[in-house]
């Protein structure tokens, strides 16, 4: 079951069939059990910058809860729950995710709570979980820096790795590229949390991973569309490649404006994949983006989804489309994990215990395997290379597990 809370609207969704007893207590395990209902949490951005985020993770959520439901619910104990999520609205405002997250352990009296998406609204509400020494979950976020904060008490977690590992293998896969050669790469991106962490110390030692240089690291002002002035100079350190370190609505707009000025080297990396092609069509085409998940990828499973291309099966025959990237498939997974960890700790309403059972977890879900180190992010997800081909995203790295070869260069950098 789930529900917005950023208007009236309230949605109940049925899944299939409920699967028999013994399937959800385990072959002839058939006896009473008592019922209850587990309660999430969710705020996420529907409005606002990362509005386009925030549909597709409440996508992927709703896709979660409803499996688990259709299930017969999950045992945490003795007791078998149904599921009941409660969307809201952040409007992708740290303030307000604050204190939409406050209320749902205060006043909704959630058991579970999924935290915003973004790592300055999620840095707001690393406070409010360590004051109300309440254990709770990240939607989308992962800059090291900011978890760092609770380093040694994490209450705040993410199943994600941490954002120094980003482009790591993007840059490893450039360094081999010939006709031309990579030999410096420059970086763009906002004043903000993400941005000053990446150009300051992730980004730079990924090129010394690599032995590629840094031509240049530009930030613009945060919140603005002024990316001339950035986006000159780092004309002027003659790059090989660029990464644009921004989410979706400023990747379009600086993607614009290069075109408009025909600055485009051979390689060309954009931090975030949503949308961009609704957008911007063709021209994207050729390319790099860091992949948190892709449907090929095999290995991990959980009894609800299976596996990635179960995943990606799900989503289209219910919204009609392709899984465009990770987003949808990363609120399943949250969800996923949560209702894990509570299974480890045996209860639903001791946040001692449920905290301690996030320190102590090992388990997996389609999207990845997962632990939590000491700040709160899941050192066993791994982030790959992709690239935008013919309106797809394609693994393209390592070789071993690639669905298509690398383009290079870049296609528009011929006509620059």
């Amino acid at each position: 079951m789930t529900t917005e809370r950023h208007g009236t609207t309230r949605r109940t969704f049925l899944g299939g069939a409920a699967a028999t007893a013994a399937s959800v207590f385990g072959p002839g395990r058939v006896y009473a059990q008592k019922a209850g209902t587990l309660k999430i949490a969710s705020v996420v951005s529907l409005s606002g910058n990362f509005a386009s985020y925030g549909d597709h993770l409440k996508r992927g959520t709703d896709i979660a809860v409803e499996r688990i439901n259709a299930a017969g619910g999950v045992r945490v104990g003795d007791t078998t729950y149904k599921v009941d999520v409660q969307h809201y609205d952040d409007k992708t405002d740290a303030t307000t995710a604050a204190r939409l997250v406050e209320r749902a352990v205060t006043t909704e009296k959630a058991h579970m709570v999924l935290a915003p998406l973004g790592s300055v609204l999620v840095k707001a509400c690393i406070p409010v979980a360590q004051r109300l020494r309440f254990p709770m979950m990240a939607h989308w976020a992962h800059v090291d820096s900011v978890f760092a904060a609770q380093k040694g008490d994490p209450w705040l977690f993410s199943a994600l790795n941490g954002f120094s590992g980003f482009y790591t293998l993007i840059m490893e896969m450039a360094a081999k590229f010939d006709n031309p050669k990579i030999g410096k790469v420059a970086i763009l991106s906002p004043n903000d949390e993400l941005g000053v962490s990446a150009l300051k110390e992730y980004f730079p030692n990924d090129l010394k991973r690599a032995k590629l240089q840094l031509a240049a690291a530009e930030l613009y002002p945060a919140k603005t569309q002024e990316y001339v002035g950035a986006l000159e100079r780092i004309r002027r350190s003659n790059p090989d490649g660029i990464v644009i370190n921004a989410y979706t609505p400023d990747i379009i707009a600086i993607f614009k404006e290069m075109q408009m000025t025909k600055l485009f080297p051979p390689l060309l990396v954009v931090e975030a994949p949503t949308k961009l092609y609704d957008a911007l069509g063709p021209a994207i085409n050729g390319a790099f983006v860091p992949l948190m998940w892709h449907e090929s990828l095999t290995g991990p499973k959980d009894p609800y989804i299976g596996s990635n291309k179960e995943f990606a099966r799900i989503y289209k025959d219910k919204h009609k489309e392709d899984v465009v990237d990770f987003v949808a498939p990363l609120g399943s997974h949250n969800v996923l994990v949560y209702v894990q960890v509570l299974q480890k700790a045996g209860v639903v309403d001791d946040p001692a215990k449920i905290r301690k059972a996030f320190l102590e977890f090992q388990g997996e879900t389609f999207f990845s395997k997962v632990s939590f180190n000491d700040i709160g992010l899941n050192p066993q997800h791994t982030i790959y290379p992709g690239q935008w081909h013919d309106g797809k995203i394609h693994l393209v790295y390592p070789p071993q597990l690639a669905t298509a070869k690398p383009m290079h260069p870049f296609p528009l950098w011929k006509k620059a």
